[in-house]
């Protein structure tokens, strides 16, 4: 009887373990996926976890799969809406031009077709500058923003490319060319004429002036690698001209931050967004003491 009852024991741990260790295909999850109608088009996305609603935005050509390992972690503290933005992953487009701005409006409305009234933003690259136009536009929908190697406008934004080699063996290489080759792979089902319109988007927008960034209100996390391909100036003036902001500059980071290093900016998003915000007067401590 007791070897019974350890072979039933053994038996369910084991289904445990393998339920536990079976991946979720992030972006391909019908479980959690869902089409909504925004402005014309149908924009798929994926929910995930309870709690503060948090938007995920990925970059210029990519897809919900890019935050794969963000979306578990983050799962357990927010209701995490994880986005394919228009014309990428698995959301439709229109015959409109993309820019930054529509795919904010976008945003705005699936805001009210879920229901959700206020999200935190999370956004990595083109999804950082998606975020950006809606904390503008739409102030009342943010609680708060992060953005991770974005860009406020087009021209003189890129840091200039160097002649380094990573070596293929190097343990940070093999961390980042798995969700690299899912990009990729991504990318490549997109068809010549939205490729077309996502490189049009790169070198048109965005256009934010350093006077319409100081007009947001929202509190904003701005993070970028410190090797990112978005010039560290160009970061920092980001950062100089929001007037809520705090800045993360990752060291021994690219523009592949988030899968470079995604226990620290995990863990930096939960603390951004659940500890309240508050503004830094830069020679408080001269006040001590007096």
């Amino acid at each position: 009887m007791k070897a019974i009852l350890m072979l039933l024991v053994l038996v369910i741990a084991g289904s445990c373990t393998n339920s536990m260790n079976e991946k979720i295909a992030y972006g391909s999850n019908e479980k959690a996926g869902q089409y909504v109608d925004v402005n014309g088009i149908k924009i798929y996305c994926e929910i995930y976890g309870e709690g503060e609603p948090l938007l995920l935005l990925h970059g210029n050509g990519g897809s919900i799969v890019v935050f794969e390992k963000q979306i578990p972690e983050l799962s357990k503290h927010f209701k995490v809406i994880a986005v394919d933005s228009r014309a990428q992953g698995k959301s439709s487009d229109s015959e409109d031009e993309i820019s930054y701005a529509l795919m904010g409006s976008d945003m705005n409305e699936l805001i009210d077709q879920l229901k959700l009234e206020r999200v935190a933003i999370l956004g990595w690259s083109d999804g950082g500058n998606i975020g950006l136009e809606l904390a503008y536009a739409h102030p009342e929908k943010v609680t708060k923003l992060i953005t991770i190697g974005a860009n406020y406008s087009w021209e003189d934004f890129s840091a200039a490319s160097d002649s380094v080699q990573m070596d293929p063996h190097d343990p940070l290489y093999e961390k980042v060319s798995p969700m690299m080759l899912k990009y990729r792979a991504a990318y490549k089902v997109i068809s010549p004429d939205i490729k077309k319109k996502l490189n049009d988007l790169m070198e048109k927008y965005p256009n934010f002036t350093k006077e319409q960034l100081h007009e947001i209100q929202v509190p904003v996390l701005v993070v970028s690698g410190d090797h990112d391909l978005i010039k560290l100036e160009h970061t920092l003036a980001l950062f100089n001209s929001l007037p809520h902001a705090q800045l993360f500059v990752v060291p021994r980071a690219s523009h592949m931050v988030p899968a470079e290093q995604p226990e620290l900016i995990n863990s930096e998003v939960v603390r951004f967004i659940t500890t309240p915000y508050r503004d830094l007067g830069r020679y408080y401590f001269t006040e001590i003491g007096r």
